[in-house]
């Protein structure tokens, strides 16, 4: 038995030697960090298309190969920046020239979104499907844990909005799980995903959705087609208080109660980041016992959109919501608006994009007038009401005859007057235009009378 601890000895203070040595030879033959932090500014400059600087970069190979980069900026008007990048390695891998991240984490971030719409990424050269990438060679899991905390989006209106999460990979770039979370908002927000299964060119994720004081469950799936990824999603919802899930994101709701309905979202690309920039949403809601919480819709009709300030209680609110993403930021379309209380209901349509509503909606008070239509538009903090001019024109009328409802009967006459007689189209008041991704005009959101 001595004997045998003697070899096994001897067969480990080889071993040690021989690591002490490799060590000794990286570090005489490896570059300063001040050299390697230059390599990494000129590789990444390359690579995104904008210049780039680190402040400060130190790497190690003991007790496991890492490296740190402090103070990496891209040169832009609005640059990203990032406080601390770590990734760390494993021995396991390099002495078999793999290349693997086995960490990667990411401490205080800022990303600006009008400032990614400059980079011009170009992949390094190999490093695909496990080519070779220098001398080293990419693993199957090329990343296998990344994290990160204090990382600030930007939108392009200047909103900032702070978020941490992490993500564990399988091979292929596929997560096996995630989780990114608001950091810092007034009600919990967060998204977690698990890998449920794959199949033939389809993978899918369970999806669990925390906001508004509930969590719900829906389902991701992510298919292969050629050349082109496309990401599916699905999910219910029931009493979500939306007041509590627009604060979350630092947004005031129009809108106070609890909402139920479905969700559906499909995002299509050549590669993650177009599939992303493609995303689109369609929800469809129900709310029961709401508050518009800006307007007072009644005092609105009633004065010709002079005096609209308070709330309207509403017995029931429903509608469709759609997003999609948009160079000149996210645009929030309304559709099939309908509201109802004790003493009106109201339908409509409305388009939000960079902070700035513009939409149509239709009154019918109780009292007996039908149909009163009324426009707005501005910021969504403090949008103006207005009749179109015809309508205007029937509510002077009607106020001279008759004020409080014959302001708003003569309002309806006049609009319905302008319809029958010169009206522009079929219901379109052109006094309302947004502008397409090309700069066109495009008409805005007109309401018609229902059936």
């Amino acid at each position: 038995m001595p004997q045998h601890r003697t070899v096994w000895t001897a067969l480990a203070a080889a071993l040690l030697a021989v690591l002490a040595l490799a060590v000794l030879a990286a570090w005489l033959w490896l570059p300063s960090d001040e050299d390697l932090a230059r390599r990494a500014e000129a590789e990444a400059s390359d690579a995104l298309g904008v210049p780039v600087t680190v402040q400060r970069l130190h790497w190690s190979l003991w007790p496991q190969p890492g490296v740190v980069l402090e103070g990496v900026a891209t040169e832009q008007p609005e640059p990203l920046t990032a406080d601390r990048i770590t990734a760390e390695l494993a021995w396991s891998d390099l002495l078999r020239r793999r290349l693997a991240v086995t960490r990667l984490s990411l401490e205080g971030a800022t990303v600006p979104q009008r400032s990614l719409s400059e980079f011009r990424i170009e992949p390094p050269e190999g490093g695909a499907d496990g080519s070779a990438l220098g001398p080293l060679r990419l693993a199957a899991t090329p990343l296998q844990f990344a994290e990160w905390r204090g990382v600030r989006w930007v939108s392009r209106t200047g909103r900032a909005l702070a978020y941490a999460g992490q993500v564990r990979f399988d091979p292929g770039w596929r997560p096996r799980s995630g989780l990114l979370e608001r950091e810092g908002a007034a009600e919990p927000a967060r998204l977690q995903i698990d890998r449920e299964g794959e199949g033939e060119g389809e993978d899918r994720w369970r999806a669990e959705v925390t906001a508004g004081g509930r969590t719900e469950r829906g389902e991701l799936r992510l298919q292969v087609l050629g050349e082109r990824w496309r990401v599916t999603g699905a999910l219910d919802f029931h009493g979500v208080d939306v007041v509590g899930l627009m604060a979350a994101f630092d947004r005031r709701s129009i809108v106070s109660g609890r909402a139920g309905g479905h969700t559906d979202l499909i995002a299509e690309g050549a590669d993650p980041a177009e599939a992303l920039r493609s995303l689109h949403t369609r929800t469809r809601f129900d709310m029961r016992g709401a508050r518009l919480l800006t307007f007072d819709l009644e005092r609105a009709v009633k004065s010709a959109g002079r005096q609209h300030r308070g709330s309207t209680p509403l017995d029931a609110f429903s509608g469709v919501v759609s997003t999609e993403a948009d160079r000149s930021g996210t645009i929030v379309r309304y559709a099939d608006l309908r509201a109802s209380s004790s003493v009106l209901t109201a339908t409509g349509s409305a388009v939000v994009q960079g902070g700035r509503v513009q939409g149509r909606i239709a009154v019918d008070l109780v009292e007996g007038v039908v149909g009163v239509p009324l426009e707005f538009e501005g910021t969504v903090a403090n949008p103006s009401i207005s009749l179109p001019p015809a309508a205007l024109a029937g509510a002077a009328v009607g106020t001279a005859v008759a004020p409080g409802v014959g302001t708003a009967l003569g309002a309806r006459l006049g609009e319905t007057l302008r319809r029958l007689f010169g009206g522009e189209g079929d219901g379109g008041s052109g006094s309302s235009s947004g502008k397409d991704r090309g700069g066109r005009a495009t008409p805005a959101p007109v309401y018609r009378d229902p059936d």
